[in-house]
């Protein structure tokens, strides 16, 4: 068993890559100036990622009236930012292994689910959405290297966390350090921006954070709606058991939950396509 994050990553034959595209378009999540035209350009050149989102959207999912044939018609039936939503997610999938007796697709369902509900609570508490959005998208990612690593630890605290456990807890009784921790190493080895590295890192725990991060707890609230949705719980019974000290660090009242999170919820995500 590894005894920290660095023999854990000595422990991979092989560390995860995104394609350049990726990287660059998360590096820019916070730069209101990034030149998305060409970063388009960019993504045309990426030819496998360019082809999955091209078949995305032309799915049913999205209803356009005529076919795409390229990033850049993409680009003018659904605007920049849901290209930046599906290049991101279509280059983090790809780079992803399937992993022995790990449920890889309902690993990111959750994700997507994650990623969605981060961007809405970021955005109601006045956080950057984008970089919410992303956070979450990505949060999973060290539970998965855990499990590719270690799988007999990994699976041990996932039997722990269906029991009722909090999953930080046991990974640092068990490993001596969390799956957040592990993502944010995995993003500085990506060479991700630091607001990112550090909101995932923040997010097992983002009331311990000084000052309290406004970011992670999105991504912990979404992580955690998403994980009981995960559990067959309902909309009623989820509300009922929001965790308020994340609540109230993001400033969002009973009220603005009770009517708005049902729908929010109800939601179905447009990245399943890339699970086919």
């Amino acid at each position: 068993m590894p005894t920290s994050i660095n023999q854990l990553f000595d422990q991979l034959h092989k560390i995860p890559q995104v394609p350049e595209v990726v990287r660059s378009i998360i590096n820019q999540l916070n730069d209101p100036h990034a030149d998305m035209l060409n970063i388009a350009k960019d993504v045309e050149k990426e030819q496998v990622t360019a082809l999955k989102i091209l078949r995305l959207v032309n799915s049913a999912h999205f209803g356009l009236s005529r076919k795409i044939g390229s990033i850049n018609e993409a680009v003018a039936m659904l605007g920049l930012n849901q290209l930046k939503t599906l290049v991101i997610a279509s280059g983090i999938v790809a780079a992803t292994p399937d992993i022995k007796n790990f449920d890889i697709k309902r690993s990111w369902q959750n994700s997507f689910r994650t990623a969605a509900y981060s961007k809405w609570l970021a955005e109601q508490a006045g956080a950057a959405g984008d970089i919410a959005y992303t956070a979450g998208l990505l949060a999973n990612l060290g539970n998965v290297l855990i499990h590719i690593a270690c799988p007999s630890e990994a699976n041990e605290v996932d039997q722990h966390v269906k029991a009722g456990s909090a999953r930080p807890d046991i990974e640092k009784n068990r490993l001596g350090f969390t799956s957040h921790q592990v993502c944010a190493e995995l993003c500085r080895r990506w060479r991700f921006a630091d607001i990112l590295i550090e909101t995932l890192e923040q997010s097992a725990e983002p009331w311990l954070a000084e000052p309290p991060s406004k970011l992670s707890g999105a991504v912990y609230l979404a992580g955690w709606i998403s994980d009981r949705q995960d559990r067959g719980l309902d909309h009623e019974e989820i509300l009922s058991g929001l965790p308020t000290n994340v609540t109230a660090l993001l400033g969002l009242d009973s009220v603005l939950l009770a009517e708005k999170m049902p729908a929010v919820l109800a939601q179905k995500s447009e990245l399943d396509g890339l699970l086919d």
